[in-house]
Formats: structure tokens, C-alpha cells, sequence
């Protein structure tokens, strides 16, 4: 059953523009950054590589854009009500997408990470030893789990708010810069979901930051709660 509602959310997925775009964004933003950041042989081995993983803290806007698009479109035009008719669980629902998502995101981190490596070795002659290429992949995987818990709170907001809008405002806008704006006027926002992980993408931790496990904690309790309140939501609201 499962396996069915799974191939017919590919199909959702790819006739979404925004979800096509969004997931294109989050591959190249990270490498094309990198690409621009300096001239030809400019940059160290160490110094792309720090680069290359604070880049993809980027790649999350477009992520954000995909995972609020792909539900958002449930309540467009009562989508949902017509993908209810076709799966009545909604617990399977939940589960096909999140599923779907989830292999997105790692999709998306493994390729932009590998691209970044790429223009690495290309453009800035850096030296990547096997010893190398394994540490930084080790940062980009427990990076993606912050990913995977800022998808996860999106979606939560996409289905609370039943709108991919507002969800899109509210993580962009932090991302982009208003919790560091925030961060400036009280320490609290630290706590933030982008702001709690933000050290997990620097190569050196930023002392008033959370350090990055204290940081996934913090996304962890986040995703918990709001999903939580969602899936209450989505399992009991009627369908208009």
C-alpha cells in the first residue's frame, strides 16, 4: 500500500514547478557560491572545504520551498480531500511523504556535496585525500540531519497554518538573516531552529552559538512539538 501511495507522490512531486526549482536550488546554490568565492587557486584545500559546508546552510531556503510546495498543494484547490478518497489513512499519508522527502534531502546533500568536491579539486587544485573526503563527508551527514529536522518543521507549519506561504515567510526569513537579527537583540534566539544547528556548518564552533549536538536536541524538541500538534490536526480537521 504503501509502496503504491509512494509512486503516486513522485508524481505529485515532479509535476510541482516549485518542487523542481526548490530542489535544483538546494544542489547548485552551495557550488555555485564556492565557484565565485575566489580566484583560480585562491583558496586552500581546508578553506574550500569550510566553505563548501557553510554554503550548504543555504541550501536549506530551497529545501524549505520544497517540502512547504509539496504539502502546500494538499490544500490547494481541496487536493487533500481528493488524495483522502484515494488513501484514507492518513497516517500512511503522512509516512508516504515524509518518506519521500526525507530521501530528497539526502539526495540533494549528497550531490551538492560531492559537486562542491568537484569544483574543489577543478578550479582550486585542492588536494583530496581519501582521509579527507571522508571527514568532510562526516560533516556534511550530521549537517543533513539538520536538514532533515528543518523539512520536518516546515511540513509541521505547512499543515498548521494549511498554507505553503506562510511557512515559506517564516523559515526564509530566518535563514536569510532575522534570527541573527534576532540573535543580536537577545541570546535566546539561539534557540531558534535554523540558529540552533548553525554551528554544525562551521568547520570552527561559533562560542555563543549551541554547539551542534545541543543544537539537533533543540531542532529535535522543535520537530517534536509541532509535529505533534500537526499531526493532531491533519488526522481530526475536517476536510473542506
Amino acid at each position: 500500500m504503501v509502496k503504491n501511495i509512494l509512486k503516486s507522490e513522485w508524481v505529485k512531486f515532479f509535476s510541482s514547478s516549485w518542487c523542481i526549482w526548490g530542489t535544483i536550488f538546494s544542489i547548485l546554490i552551495a557550488p555555485l557560491i564556492l565557484s565565485l568565492s575566489g580566484n583560480s587557486q585562491s583558496l586552500m584545500t581546508h578553506e574550500v572545504l569550510s566553505a563548501s559546508l557553510r554554503n550548504l546552510f543555504l541550501s536549506q531556503i530551497g529545501l524549505v520551498i520544497v517540502s512547504a510546495s509539496f504539502w502546500g498543494q494538499e490544500y490547494s484547490h481541496s487536493y487533500l480531500r481528493t488524495t483522502l478518497l484515494a488513501v484514507p489513512s492518513r497516517t500512511k499519508l503522512i509516512l508516504s511523504k515524509m518518506i519521500l522527502l526525507v530521501f530528497v534531502v539526502w539526495t540533494v546533500g549528497i550531490v551538492s556535496s560531492l559537486i562542491c568536491l568537484g569544483i574543489g579539486a577543478i578550479q582550486y587544485d585542492s588536494i583530496l585525500t581519501l582521509h579527507v573526503i571522508l571527514k568532510f563527508m562526516s560533516n556534511v551527514t550530521i549537517a543533513m540531519l539538520s536538514w532533515t529536522f528543518i523539512t520536518c518543521i516546515t511540513v509541521a507549519l505547512t499543515i498548521i497554518f494549511k498554507s505553503q506561504i506562510i511557512p515559506i515567510s517564516i523559515m526564509f526569513s530566518l535563514i536569510i538573516g532575522l534570527s541573527q537579527v534576532l540573535m543580536s537583540i537577545t541570546k535566546t534566539a539561539k534557540y531558534l531552529p535554523d540558529l540552533a544547528t548553525m554551528n554544525l556548518f562551521f568547520t570552527t564552533d561559533v562560542p555563543t552559538l549551541l554547539s551542534g549536538y545541543e543544537g539537533l536536541l533543540i531542532q529535535f524538541i522543535w520537530v517534536l512539538v509541532l509535529f505533534l500538534i500537526s499531526f493532531g490536526l491533519i488526522q481530526y480537521r475536517d476536510v473542506r
